[in-house]
């Protein structure tokens, strides 16, 4: 009996560290971004580019035999372009909302509809932010999604209790986002000098921790009695 996680955005941040590790642990790992680093003989790499909503109408997860676990993470995010509403163009909205919640929105669908009698567990992670708790200005479809995704988790709880669902808060991580944030016009952006200082401080969290906590919260869910977690917790 094998462990399998099906993991969005593993070609760079939290989503390749998430792959690699889990492939240190003897997972067989499906991963699905638009470009790849990963070779190894446990890792298969599909081409996937989920702001591409209407190519995930025919979108089919692997069937696999005689598994023990299989986890769905929502990883791939995408802060979009960081400017306040209003200064947005249409495309620029439907595409962030699309890759930030539709597509985990259909992922999750398909997920369930694949594997739901499937005799081994079940568990989807949904990677969060705390940008759902809170308005950060200029990052409004960000907000609009991850908060979107935090509903989603408790909606799937609440109608498939037999699948464990969590939303995980990774932090300020140290990725291509928070480097993009940085070089942000301070006038389209009035927290920016905030995130540089993360940078300058080294508040910035490695992809690797992040993943080994995650892990580490995959490894122990008969511990964990919430929906909403925090990797600053562990």
């Amino acid at each position: 009996m094998q462990k399998h996680a099906l993991i969005t955005g593993t070609s760079k941040g939290i989503g390749l560290a998430m792959a690699q590790t889990l492939l240190k642990n003897n997972f067989v790992v499906q991963g699905y971004s638009r470009s790849n680093k990963i070779k190894h003989t446990n890792f298969k790499f599909h081409k996937t580019d989920l702001s591409q909503i209407s190519k995930l109408e025919k979108f089919i997860f692997p069937r696999f035999d005689n598994p023990e676990k299989i986890f769905l993470i929502n990883n791939a995010g995408d802060i979009g372009n960081i400017k306040s509403l209003g200064y947005k163009k249409n495309e620029d909205i439907i595409n962030e909302i699309n890759i930030n919640l539709t597509a985990p929105t259909l992922l999750c669908n398909k997920f369930i509809n694949t594997y739901n009698h499937c005799n081994c567990e079940l568990v989807i992670i949904n990677i969060s932010s705390g940008a759902a708790l809170r308005p950060i200005h200029s990052w409004g479809t960000y907000c609009q999604s991850k908060a979107g995704i935090d509903m989603l988790t408790n909606i799937l709880n609440e109608e498939h209790p037999n699948i464990r669902t969590l939303s995980i808060y990774p932090g300020v991580v140290d990725t291509d986002m928070q480097e993009k944030i940085r070089n942000t016009n301070i006038n389209e952006f009035p927290l920016r000098q905030m995130f540089v200082e993360y940078f300058k401080n080294n508040e910035l969290t490695d992809p690797n921790e992040v993943a080994q906590k995650i892990f580490y919260i995959m490894s122990n869910l008969m511990k964990i009695n919430k929906n909403l977690i925090s990797v600053r917790d562990f």
